[in-house]
Protein backbone atom coordinates (compact mmCIF):
# COMPACT_ATOMS: atom_id res chain seq x y z
CA UNK A 1 0.00 0.00 0.00
CA UNK A 2 1.19 3.57 -0.61
CA UNK A 3 2.88 5.64 2.07
CA UNK A 4 0.38 7.21 4.41
CA UNK A 5 0.43 10.99 5.00
CA UNK A 6 0.28 11.95 8.65
CA UNK A 7 -0.22 15.71 9.10
CA UNK A 8 -1.99 17.15 12.13
CA UNK A 9 -5.54 18.06 11.01
CA UNK A 10 -6.40 21.70 11.69
CA UNK A 11 -9.60 22.89 13.31
CA UNK A 12 -11.60 23.04 10.10
CA UNK A 13 -10.82 19.38 9.47
CA UNK A 14 -12.43 18.51 12.80
CA UNK A 15 -15.43 20.68 11.96
CA UNK A 16 -15.89 18.90 8.62
CA UNK A 17 -15.73 15.50 10.31
CA UNK A 18 -18.32 16.65 12.86
CA UNK A 19 -20.56 17.91 10.06
CA UNK A 20 -20.26 14.59 8.22
CA UNK A 21 -21.14 12.66 11.38
CA UNK A 22 -24.14 14.87 12.16
CA UNK A 23 -25.50 14.64 8.62
CA UNK A 24 -25.11 10.86 8.72
CA UNK A 25 -27.13 10.70 11.93
CA UNK A 26 -29.80 13.01 10.54
CA UNK A 27 -29.99 10.92 7.39
CA UNK A 28 -30.58 7.77 9.40
CA UNK A 29 -33.24 9.52 11.49
CA UNK A 30 -35.00 10.82 8.35
CA UNK A 31 -35.09 7.34 6.84
CA UNK A 32 -36.49 5.80 10.02
CA UNK A 33 -39.18 8.48 10.29
CA UNK A 34 -40.07 8.09 6.62
CA UNK A 35 -40.49 4.34 7.03
CA UNK A 36 -42.71 4.83 10.05
CA UNK A 37 -44.93 7.30 8.17
CA UNK A 38 -45.28 5.08 5.12
CA UNK A 39 -46.01 2.00 7.20
CA UNK A 40 -43.26 -0.11 5.63
CA UNK A 41 -41.72 -2.73 7.87
CA UNK A 42 -38.03 -3.52 7.97
CA UNK A 43 -36.67 -6.97 8.71
CA UNK A 44 -35.82 -7.30 12.39
CA UNK A 45 -32.33 -7.65 13.82
CA UNK A 46 -30.52 -5.56 11.21
CA UNK A 47 -27.42 -3.45 11.78
CA UNK A 48 -28.39 -1.30 8.81
CA UNK A 49 -30.83 1.40 7.76
CA UNK A 50 -33.08 -0.03 5.06
CA UNK A 51 -34.79 2.12 2.44
CA UNK A 52 -38.16 0.74 1.46
CA UNK A 53 -38.95 1.77 -1.21
CA UNK A 54 -35.33 1.99 -2.38
CA UNK A 55 -33.82 5.05 -4.06
CA UNK A 56 -32.88 5.01 -7.74
CA UNK A 57 -29.44 6.23 -8.81
CA UNK A 58 -28.57 9.11 -11.11
CA UNK A 59 -26.79 8.03 -14.33
CA UNK A 60 -23.00 8.32 -14.07
CA UNK A 61 -19.95 7.19 -16.04
CA UNK A 62 -16.79 6.01 -14.24
CA UNK A 63 -14.23 3.26 -14.85
CA UNK A 64 -13.08 0.24 -12.85
CA UNK A 65 -9.50 -0.67 -12.04
CA UNK A 66 -9.17 -2.47 -15.38
CA UNK A 67 -10.29 0.72 -17.15
CA UNK A 68 -13.59 -0.85 -18.14
CA UNK A 69 -16.68 1.41 -18.09
CA UNK A 70 -18.49 1.49 -14.78
CA UNK A 71 -21.98 3.03 -14.85
CA UNK A 72 -25.24 2.69 -12.94
CA UNK A 73 -25.97 -0.26 -15.24
CA UNK A 74 -22.92 -2.06 -13.81
CA UNK A 75 -24.85 -2.37 -10.54
CA UNK A 76 -27.72 -4.38 -12.06
CA UNK A 77 -28.11 -8.13 -11.70
CA UNK A 78 -26.37 -8.58 -8.34
CA UNK A 79 -26.13 -7.07 -4.87
CA UNK A 80 -23.35 -4.50 -4.53
CA UNK A 81 -21.53 -2.98 -1.59
CA UNK A 82 -20.06 0.49 -2.21
CA UNK A 83 -17.47 2.10 0.01
CA UNK A 84 -16.05 5.54 -0.77
CA UNK A 85 -12.49 6.43 0.17
CA UNK A 86 -8.98 6.81 -1.19
CA UNK A 87 -5.76 4.80 -1.30
CA UNK A 88 -3.72 7.30 0.75
CA UNK A 89 -6.24 7.13 3.60
CA UNK A 90 -4.31 6.51 6.84
CA UNK A 91 -7.04 4.86 8.89
CA UNK A 92 -10.74 4.62 7.96
CA UNK A 93 -10.31 3.04 4.52
CA UNK A 94 -7.89 0.21 5.37
CA UNK A 95 -9.81 -0.56 8.55
CA UNK A 96 -13.15 -0.68 6.71
CA UNK A 97 -11.74 -2.83 3.92
CA UNK A 98 -10.37 -5.22 6.56
CA UNK A 99 -13.86 -5.37 8.06
CA UNK A 100 -15.32 -6.18 4.65
CA UNK A 101 -12.58 -8.74 4.07
CA UNK A 102 -13.79 -10.53 7.21
CA UNK A 103 -17.50 -10.03 6.39
CA UNK A 104 -16.91 -11.43 2.89
CA UNK A 105 -16.02 -14.80 4.42
CA UNK A 106 -19.42 -14.89 6.12
CA UNK A 107 -21.49 -14.14 3.00
CA UNK A 108 -22.45 -17.23 0.97
CA UNK A 109 -21.60 -16.72 -2.70
CA UNK A 110 -20.24 -18.57 -5.69
CA UNK A 111 -17.23 -16.66 -7.09
CA UNK A 112 -18.07 -17.53 -10.71
CA UNK A 113 -21.76 -16.67 -10.35
CA UNK A 114 -22.58 -13.40 -12.20
CA UNK A 115 -25.25 -12.77 -9.55
CA UNK A 116 -22.76 -13.05 -6.67
CA UNK A 117 -22.43 -9.97 -4.43
CA UNK A 118 -19.64 -7.54 -5.30
CA UNK A 119 -17.72 -4.89 -3.43
CA UNK A 120 -16.67 -1.66 -5.11
CA UNK A 121 -14.19 0.75 -3.56
CA UNK A 122 -15.02 4.11 -5.16
CA UNK A 123 -12.25 6.69 -4.96
CA UNK A 124 -13.06 10.25 -3.92
CA UNK A 125 -9.48 11.24 -4.80
CA UNK A 126 -9.30 10.76 -8.58
CA UNK A 127 -6.22 12.99 -8.99
CA UNK A 128 -4.06 10.42 -7.18
CA UNK A 129 -6.09 7.21 -7.48
CA UNK A 130 -5.41 5.91 -10.95
CA UNK A 131 -6.77 2.49 -11.98
CA UNK A 132 -3.22 1.14 -11.81
CA UNK A 133 -2.94 2.23 -8.16
CA UNK A 134 -6.44 1.14 -7.17
CA UNK A 135 -6.20 -2.44 -8.40
CA UNK A 136 -3.37 -3.71 -6.14
CA UNK A 137 -4.73 -1.65 -3.26
CA UNK A 138 -8.19 -3.22 -3.19
CA UNK A 139 -7.02 -6.70 -4.18
CA UNK A 140 -4.63 -6.71 -1.25
CA UNK A 141 -7.76 -7.16 0.87
CA UNK A 142 -9.60 -9.56 -1.46
CA UNK A 143 -8.98 -10.54 -5.09
CA UNK A 144 -12.66 -10.02 -5.88
CA UNK A 145 -12.79 -6.41 -4.67
CA UNK A 146 -13.04 -3.83 -7.46
CA UNK A 147 -11.63 -0.30 -7.48
CA UNK A 148 -13.53 2.49 -9.24
CA UNK A 149 -12.44 5.99 -10.22
CA UNK A 150 -13.18 8.68 -12.78
CA UNK A 151 -13.81 12.36 -13.25
CA UNK A 152 -14.74 14.30 -10.11
CA UNK A 153 -18.06 15.54 -11.50
CA UNK A 154 -19.09 11.96 -12.34
CA UNK A 155 -18.13 10.77 -8.86
CA UNK A 156 -20.25 13.57 -7.43
CA UNK A 157 -23.29 12.39 -9.38
CA UNK A 158 -23.09 9.17 -7.40
CA UNK A 159 -22.10 10.58 -4.00
CA UNK A 160 -24.72 13.33 -4.11
CA UNK A 161 -27.49 10.88 -4.88
CA UNK A 162 -26.70 8.45 -2.07
CA UNK A 163 -25.66 11.02 0.53
CA UNK A 164 -21.91 10.38 0.77
CA UNK A 165 -19.89 13.45 1.81
CA UNK A 166 -16.22 14.21 1.29
CA UNK A 167 -13.87 17.19 1.31
CA UNK A 168 -10.16 17.86 0.78
CA UNK A 169 -7.89 19.02 3.59
CA UNK A 170 -5.06 21.42 2.66
CA UNK A 171 -5.01 20.34 -0.98
CA UNK A 172 -2.60 22.65 -2.79
CA UNK A 173 -1.55 22.79 -6.41
CA UNK A 174 1.62 20.81 -7.10
CA UNK A 175 1.47 18.66 -3.96
CA UNK A 176 0.15 15.16 -3.30
CA UNK A 177 0.44 15.38 0.46
CA UNK A 178 -3.11 16.00 1.64
CA UNK A 179 -5.98 14.24 3.38
CA UNK A 180 -9.56 13.67 2.29
CA UNK A 181 -12.31 13.68 4.91
CA UNK A 182 -15.15 11.40 3.87
CA UNK A 183 -18.21 9.51 5.04
CA UNK A 184 -17.58 6.02 6.38
CA UNK A 185 -20.91 4.38 5.54
CA UNK A 186 -21.06 1.18 3.52
CA UNK A 187 -23.77 1.45 0.88
CA UNK A 188 -25.83 -1.53 -0.27
CA UNK A 189 -27.27 -1.51 -3.79
CA UNK A 190 -29.92 -4.09 -4.76
CA UNK A 191 -29.91 -6.13 -8.01
CA UNK A 192 -32.19 -3.54 -9.63
CA UNK A 193 -29.47 -0.93 -9.16
CA UNK A 194 -31.22 0.98 -6.37
CA UNK A 195 -29.94 2.17 -3.00
CA UNK A 196 -31.42 -0.37 -0.60
CA UNK A 197 -29.55 0.00 2.72
CA UNK A 198 -26.80 1.85 4.56
CA UNK A 199 -24.43 0.32 7.12
CA UNK A 200 -23.18 3.08 9.42
CA UNK A 201 -20.00 2.91 11.52
CA UNK A 202 -18.76 1.44 13.73
CA UNK A 203 -18.69 -1.57 11.45
CA UNK A 204 -18.75 -5.16 12.63
CA UNK A 205 -18.01 -7.97 10.14
CA UNK A 206 -20.52 -10.39 11.64
CA UNK A 207 -23.19 -7.66 11.83
CA UNK A 208 -22.68 -6.64 8.21
CA UNK A 209 -22.83 -10.24 7.00
CA UNK A 210 -25.88 -11.01 9.14
CA UNK A 211 -27.62 -7.82 8.01
CA UNK A 212 -26.91 -8.43 4.35
CA UNK A 213 -27.98 -12.07 4.45
CA UNK A 214 -31.24 -11.03 6.15
CA UNK A 215 -31.89 -8.27 3.61
CA UNK A 216 -31.14 -10.57 0.69
CA UNK A 217 -33.42 -13.28 2.08
CA UNK A 218 -36.17 -10.72 2.73
CA UNK A 219 -36.11 -8.99 -0.67
CA UNK A 220 -34.78 -11.86 -2.78
CA UNK A 221 -31.93 -12.07 -5.26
Amino acid sequence: MPAMPNPTPPARSALLLIAIALLSLLGGYWVSQYLQRTGNRMPEGLEATVLDPPRSLTPFTLQDHDRKPFTEQSLHGHWSFLFFGYTHCPDVCPVTLQVMQSAWKRIPRAPDDPAAPRLYFVSVDPDRDTPELLKPYVQYFDPSFIGVTGEADEIDKLTNRIGVLYGFEDKKAGTEDYLVNHSAQIILIDPQGNLRAVFSPPHDPAGIARGFNTIRDFYGD
